[in-house]
């Protein structure tokens, strides 16, 4: 088997990461790299583990995304179903399940495979039954607003108009697309095409961060543009507040696609500052110490590599 190669890619979340702290991208792209296998040192076995370490709000965006999928997929096949029928049959069962790998620690053993919740490693949950309480109404809410408020927008698509994505559960790489000889991963939560037009959704189960999210889903619409040939004015974004009940129904224009071109241009080229000769071919990072630590220490605390910093951090103070 040919061996893996770590390439060059960018991200809307790999950039939210560079910006804030570029250490942990430095963690999460190059740290981690070959962690996985047994031949690794400690610390690229260290920062594999905590690379794929998840947190509550995490899984409880999975879980309502989850669960609002089969209520489509039930509505497809012509039932009826539930809010209370979704979260018995897909949300609870995933995070009763992810919740236990985590506090019996089995992702020891794999932590690909088995989840690692942040607030159990870091131990920062001050009332465990709370925050699972918490973490089950908001997605029980989430699956209420999605059936009295979305489905009735969606319900009538049928599974040969949605477009395929590529997601972590499936074979191969994930959804992406080439610009300017750059990978740029793109993940809709769902897209599907009505003739010329393309309509592209993005459930988002936590707060509502306008701005930051209209740039993510028109970093959508250039992946529907240049992977699916769409006009941009056959293109349609909408964010969907599950918990708020709200939907963020909107179009970018020409102008504004190039605007997102030039923040995908800078990203990438400061990302390139950080790799020797700036050699995006060869995508070999500088040493570990070139890559700054976060200019708001507090900042740290909430971050899964939080355990690699802390000697550095402690050394500052």
């Amino acid at each position: 088997m040919a061996e893996l190669r770590n390439v060059f890619s960018w991200s809307f979340s790999a950039a939210e990461d560079f910006e804030a702290c570029r250490r942990r991208r430095y963690w999460s792209k190059y740290g981690m790299w070959g962690g996985w296998d047994r031949r690794a040192t400690p610390e690229q076995k260290a920062a594999y583990r905590l690379n794929k370490m998840d947190n509550r709000w995490g899984l409880m965006g999975q879980a309502a995304e989850n669960a609002i999928m089969w209520v489509l997929r039930e509505c497809q096949q012509g039932r009826s179903a539930t809010a209370e029928q979704a979260w018995d049959a897909v949300a609870r069962p995933f995070l009763t399940r992810k919740w236990a790998e985590s506090l019996e620690e089995r992702w020891r053993t794999d932590p690909k495979r088995f989840c690692c919740i942040r607030e159990h490693y870091y131990k920062t949950l001050a009332n465990e039954n709370e925050a699972k309480r918490q973490v089950a109404g908001q997605v029980r809410n989430c699956i209420e607003n999605f059936i009295a408020k979305v489905l009735p927008r969606i319900g009538s698509v049928q599974p040969g108009q949605e477009l395929p994505i590529a997601t972590a559960d499936t074979p191969g790489d994930v959804e992406h697309f080439l610009y300017e000889g750059v990978k740029i991963y793109a993940i809709p939560d769902y897209a599907y095409r009505i003739g010329d037009r393309i309509h592209i959704h993005d459930w988002k189960a936590g707060k509502v961060k306008a701005v930051q999210h209209r740039l993510q889903l028109s970093l959508y619409a250039l992946w529907a543009l240049l992977k699916h040939g769409a006009r941009p004015e056959n293109i349609f974004l909408y964010v969907e507040y599950l918990n708020e009940g709200q939907v963020m129904p909107f179009q970018v224009s020409v102008e504004e696609l190039g605007e997102t071109r030039a923040i995908i241009g800078e990203s990438v080229g400061e990302m390139t500052e950080y790799l020797v000769d700036f050699d995006r071919e060869r995508n070999a990072p500088l040493p570990k110490e070139e890559w700054d630590l976060a200019l708001d220490p507090a900042s740290c605390a909430q971050c899964n590599f939080y355990e690699l910093c802390k000697p550095e951090l402690e050394a500052q103070t």
